[in-house]
């Protein structure tokens, strides 16, 4: 009878503790999900089981150590909480970014997330535990002889199992992505930044480049490369806009192409730890550089970003997976001419683009094409459906493009826009979707030219030169050598064989 009462409170016990676990933190990573229908909404119940089912492997196997977990649970869950709140409340993603911020903030900043609500959340949170502690405070709750410690086992192998299924299907959600977060904080590789060598300059003057870094925005779906539907509208209409149909790059996710866009490195290095920074090479000969951003910095182009004069991340605590993003059209708000300098200067506006789930790409205005998704869980949908908000995405680019351009018109100085997307999207095409995956369309990149009327007027040769290449088959490596071409670097070697000015 002694043996089945234990058996008895041990089921209570952890049971009991991984309804609090799901209750206060697991289930933030499920509320703010837009479902659709009754097959989505099994799919993310099954998901919800079998990752609540891993962490009860972790915290069972954390129970053995009955001391320890005495002291260092509450803490963890306090912690866990208090993050969790967030995710409920405003869909913040959890992640290195969002460690990082709290690690590196201003006790003024830590202060200011106080709130009536956030307070009363903790209490509460904590009072639960407290009294279910209190509850059950014989040490035997575990034992590495129960039979509960397999089931345990066999949890904890469920999360590499689903892991190794799928990347990141559970750490990126609660609880884990909070310690994957400060694991990847506090151990990522430092991305080795190479000395530009020599004393590069330029004699130009009154330069203005504007670099427009997209997202997942792929080729064939702009109706200036000849797509059925009209998804280029305003940009159909203007002068000096040159898009480029046939540009390649094998690197299809944020990481590893952007790092590749921003650098010397050719799409054929696969060895991004040493590279030298267009930044720094610009820097060097005078132009003032400038990044304004809607994407949380990721650690393989972080380092090549603050090479930069100045670094504008707007919302910063909501990532491409939040569904409170805010819209690209709020870059334009930390985006302005300045007539008065010579200086040259480039600005980059790092965009969130086209990237999944692409209703919270756009706003109503744009809702043109219809009807759109209504679930993050691609099995669920329709490809048509899936297919019309990935248009509207080109609709709501247009309409910032052609406004960035209606602003840069008012400038005096000769300035040149290009708009290049970090890679594709695959929309069905055998059976792919998304990208970071092999297929034609997602190596398939949109890219855009327009300068001003003085920058051509300045540049008779080179605008030749750019409308020559429209329809030839170029890769990204063009970028870092076109830009120092048209900056008219000098006493810096750089390819300008690759150069679309050349």
């Amino acid at each position: 009878m002694e043996k089945f009462r234990l058996k008895k409170q041990e089921i209570k016990f952890h049971l009991g503790l991984n309804i609090l676990i799901a209750l206060f933190i697991t289930m933030a990573s499920y509320v703010n999900i837009p479902y659709g229908n009754l097959k989505a909404y099994f799919v993310y119940f099954v998901h919800f089981i079998l990752l609540q089912f891993s962490v009860f492997g972790f915290v069972y196997v954390f129970s053995l150590f009955k001391s320890v977990f005495k002291v260092l649970f509450p803490v963890l869950f306090l912690i866990l909480v208090s993050m969790s709140f967030w995710v409920y409340t405003q869909d913040i993603t959890i992640g290195e970014g969002m460690i990082q911020a709290i690690i590196e903030a201003n006790i003024d900043i830590a202060i200011d997330v106080f709130s009536v609500q956030y307070v009363f959340y903790l209490v509460l949170s904590m009072l639960c535990l407290f009294f279910f502690l209190r509850k059950f405070k014989e040490d035997k709750k575990s034992s590495i002889k129960s039979p509960a410690f397999i089931i345990a086992i066999i949890g904890i192998i469920t999360f590499f199992l689903v892991e190794n299924y799928k990347l990141g299907a559970f750490k990126r959600r609660l609880p884990f992505n909070v310690y994957f977060g400060f694991v990847n904080y506090f151990s990522k590789p430092k991305l080795k930044l190479n000395k530009i060598g020599g004393s590069p300059f330029s004699e130009e003057k009154d330069l203005n480049v504007i670099f427009v870094l997209g997202e997942s925005v792929r080729a064939d779906h702009l109706s200036l490369n000849g797509y059925i539907r009209n998804t280029t509208p305003l940009l159909s209409n203007q002068k000096n806009v040159l898009s480029f149909n046939k540009v390649y790059t094998p690197l299809t996710y944020t990481a590893i192409s952007v790092p590749q866009i921003l650098t010397n490195k050719s799409i054929l290095d696969n060895n991004y730890k040493e590279a030298v920074s267009l930044y720094s090479v610009l820097n060097a000969a005078g132009f003032c550089t400038k990044w304004i951003g809607n994407q949380s910095l990721e650690k393989s182009y972080k380092e090549i970003v603050h090479t930069n004069d100045s670094v504008s991340i707007i919302d910063r605590f909501h990532s491409v997976l939040s569904f409170k993003k805010e819209k690209d059209l709020k870059l334009l708000d930390y985006f302005s001419i300045n007539n008065i300098t010579s200086l040259n200067k480039i600005t980059t506006m790092h965009m969130i683009g086209s990237h999944w789930y692409y209703n919270n790409r756009f706003d109503e205005r744009f809702l043109n094409f219809t009807p759109v998704t209504n679930s993050k869980y691609v099995g669920s949908l329709k490809a048509s459906h899936i297919i019309n908000s990935y248009d509207n995405t080109i609709l709501y680019l247009d309409f910032f493009l052609n406004q960035l351009i209606s602003e840069l018109k008012k400038s005096t100085k000769k300035t040149i826009l290009i708009y290049l997307s970090d890679h594709g999207e695959n929309l069905g095409e055998e059976g792919k979707w998304l990208h970071a995956q092999e297929h034609s369309t997602s190596k398939n990149p949109a890219m855009l030219v327009w300068f001003s009327d003085k920058f051509r007027e300045s540049y008779p040769q080179k605008i030749n030169k750019l409308i020559s290449k429209k329809n030839d088959s170029i890769s990204t490596d063009f970028f870092f050598h076109s830009i120092l071409d048209i900056g008219g670097i000098q006493s810096y070697t750089f390819d300008k064989s690759k150069s679309l000015f050349n």
